[in-house]
């Protein structure tokens, strides 16, 4: 308790002085690192209320700063409006709605509330209070920096055998119930509740870095964020977690066919280097070969790992289909494990208490219709994200097609793990969301802020965006 104390004393402490001394919108970038660094076990429990986690903290921080300090305006004074406001408060509305007919109303109202407080409110402080593009790459290379951090934790996690976890007290939470080893050795797991949490970050930070590169100015720039890239490439393959393999895959794919210049070089040195580590180090391509076989095998863990998530998808299809109000909003939010469904499992009935996977979830727990309304808000920023990478002239486009992989990503990862609406993950993804849907203003608008892109030049070894920089 005392740890978590002086590290939420430390925390809000460097929000007000960077509050006093800079601004408000300079806090951001601080923000994001903090609430990518600490681990969900940085809590402080007020029985009979809530949980008061560092990250939450940090949001009502933010928020009392933010109608302090913030407010900050569009062009001509005027108020900058809420991108997504409609979505957002239809999503909210329909989460109250499948709340008040939720199994377990208390549970469901409660998560209902800290979705409202945690998500919504750091989305519209977000997307209200950034001015420019230069907050906007620091916001990234805050959450680089946060992840290379924790990518030395998980080092120090799979070679020598210890966790920054072990640091805080045991909390309870949706992987609570399963370590860091299985039938694949240690996994790097660092501060995230699980490491195919702590990869699908990594899979995220990743190509975020590799835009930093373009715009380091200096040597030591560069170096630190090629260190950090490779740290986070070595963690996510010590995740041992499928999903993020292929998020990250899918992500430097989709940057390799659109972007152009530099990150094309860059991405063909990691493939080469790819290539090197599995031809000198044999055993890495034989652990990627023996997962790959496991995976397709169902008498393993890992094939009943993944034939589970089909199984997720029959048996909500099947009890949504047989009740119309079900259908349409749902149990409640977070009543999946209070549910006991029991259904067949590979020729075995068993108890559904896992659900491995926030497609399903967000369909078991707030129907057909909430499950629509968050779709059709990823899929709105993801196009709206690669209408501007189209739009914008390069180099400035980069930061759109980046925004566009990571969100795509973290849609992929829905599908194989709860990673939805709690944990770092989601703090990280709802930052991105605000940031994709404020760009294309700030290029395509004829406000000052769109004809200089970035007007100051940048600090931390970043370079302007108009300037794009090669190795």
């Amino acid at each position: 308790m005392t740890l978590i104390l002086i590290i939420d004393l430390i925390s809000i402490g460097l929000l007000f002085i960077i509050v006093l001394s800079k601004g408000f919108e300079a806090t951001l970038p601080l923000a994001a690192f903090l609430m990518m660094l600490f681990p969900f076990e940085s809590q402080i429990n007020l029985p009979g209320l809530f949980v008061l986690t560092t990250q939450r903290l940090i949001v009502v921080a933010l928020f009392i700063l933010y109608l302090v300090y913030g407010g900050a305006r569009g062009e001509g004074g005027r108020k900058k409006k809420l991108p997504l406001k409609y979505l957002l408060l239809l999503l909210m509305v329909w989460m109250l709605i499948s709340a008040a007919n939720s199994v377990v109303f208390t549970v469901s109202l409660k998560t209902v509330l800290s979705q409202l407080f945690d998500f919504f409110v750091l989305y519209y402080i977000f997307a209200k209070s950034v001015s420019k593009v230069e907050t906007i790459n620091k916001i990234l290379y805050a959450f680089v920096m946060a992840m290379f951090v924790c990518s030395i934790f998980g080092a120090l996690e799979t070679y020598r055998g210890w966790s920054v976890n072990s640091l805080f007290p045991q909390a309870f939470h949706r992987f609570a119930s399963l370590g860091g080893e299985s039938d694949r050795g240690i996994r790097a797991q660092s501060t995230f509740a699980h490491a195919i949490l702590f990869g699908g970050a990594l899979a995220m930070a990743i190509p975020m870095a590799l835009y930093l590169v373009t715009l380091a100015k200096t040597r030591a720039g560069k170096a630190l964020l090629w260190s950090a890239t490779l740290l986070m490439f070595l963690n996510i393959y010590k995740s041992g977690s499928r999903g993020p393999w292929l998020a990250l895959i899918l992500s430097l794919g989709l940057l390799f066919i659109f972007a152009k210049g530099s990150v094309r070089k860059y991405l063909t040195v990691i493939s080469l280097l790819t290539i090197t580590v599995l031809i000198v180090r044999p055993g890495v391509w034989e652990t990627i070969g023996n997962l790959y076989m496991q995976t397709q095998d169902p008498d393993t863990e890992q094939g009943q790992s993944y034939q589970w998530r089909y199984a997720l998808y029959r048996v909500a299809i099947e009890h949504l289909d047989g009740d119309l109000g079900r259908a349409l909003w749902g149990y409640g939010p977070e009543s999946f494990s209070y549910l006991g469904w029991q259904g067949e499992f590979q020729g075995m009935t068993v108890k559904y208490e896992s659900c491995d996977s926030s497609v399903a979830a967000l369909m078991i727990e707030t129907g057909y219709v909430g499950f629509l309304i968050v779709a059709a808000l990823l899929l709105k920023v993801a196009i709206s994200a690669f209408r501007s990478f189209r739009r914008i002239p390069a180099p400035a486009n980069l930061l759109s097609l980046v925004l566009f992989v990571n969100i795509c990503a973290f849609c992929f990862l829905m599908t194989n793990v709860l990673i939805f609406g709690w944990g770092q993950q989601s703090y990280m993804l709802w930052v991105l969301l605000a940031l994709a849907t404020i760009y294309p203003r700030f290029v395509l608008s004829d406000s000052p802020h769109g004809k200089a892109l970035c007007p100051a030049g940048m600090s931390d070894g970043l370079a302007p965006v108009h300037q794009p920089r090669s190795l």
